[in-house]
């Protein structure tokens, strides 16, 4: 079974008129995700620009405007962006500077990550059955094989999904910004020692950090990995306020 999907996507690349909006009408699988309705619009118009890479959540490349929402476009099913539409609307994300079409450039994303001192790795939650596994193919600072847990990467896939849907990031490209703000948070917990995390700490308060941010929790709604930037930012706050409240009387 196939569907025939009315869609209509942003258009623009600098230099060369204004922006615009075009309608196309493709044809895609009825399991279809939102990507596949993107890879037909180029079949049929190669002049379209998007990203892509993994198609399956890993990478955050895909990442659009999807009616309106910030969307991974190559898990959400076609049939879910036409509920109650007539057709999909698809933009590129906000607050980013536009390279073509749904094409923006988020240097300034990653910036922001590096200026966080982004922690990529933590130690790998236990199985189901409670075991934390280890592997021995490494070696301690005397060469001596040892077992050591596995790491995995952090959830963030670095999309920017957050910060296109985050408000106070419209009015200040300066804002740390969620994903930042929640790498900070990490970083903190992970720091070896107490004069790191007061760092950290003073980076979060500093003012473009967390005393910006306007509780709107867009972003969590909008990271399709669960880390919930919005709840580091809450959590920031209170240890911050903690910290004040114990200096003020002189126990912290």
């Amino acid at each position: 079974m196939s569907l025939e999907v009315p869609v209509k996507v942003f258009r623009y690349k600098p230099g060369d008129g204004a922006p615009r909006y075009q309608a196309y009408r493709v044809t895609v699988p009825d399991e279809a995700n939102v990507i596949d309705v993107i890879e037909a619009v180029w079949r049929q118009d190669t002049t379209f620009a998007f990203r892509h890479a993994c198609h399956h959540a890993s990478c955050g490349t895909c990442g659009v405007r999807l009616n309106g929402y910030e969307r991974l476009p190559c898990i959400y099913p076609v049939t879910e962006a036409l509920k109650g539409r007539r057709e999909i609307l698809i933009e590129p994300l906000r607050n980013f500077p536009i390279v073509s079409d749904l094409v923006v450039d988020i240097a300034a994303f990653f910036q922001k990550q590096e200026a966080s001192h982004l922690v990529i790795t933590r130690q790998a939650e236990a199985a189901l059955d409670g075991v934390f596994y280890t592997r021995s193919e490494v070696f301690d600072d005397e060469g001596r094989l040892a077992e050591r847990p596995y790491n995995r990467f952090e959830n963030c896939i670095e999309c920017g999904l957050c910060l296109s849907a985050c408000p106070t990031m419209a009015a200040s490209d300066k804002f740390f910004g969620p994903a930042g703000l929640a790498a900070i948070d990490r970083a903190r917990q992970e720091a070896p020692d107490p004069q790191q995390r007061s760092f950290l700490l003073a980076l979060a308060d500093g003012e473009q950090g967390v005393w910006r941010c306007h509780s709107a929790f867009e972003c969590a709604s909008a990271c399709p990995q669960n880390v919930d930037p919005a709840g580091a930012i809450m959590a920031l706050r209170r240890d911050l306020v903690t910290h004040k409240i114990k200096k003020f009387f002189g126990t912290g």
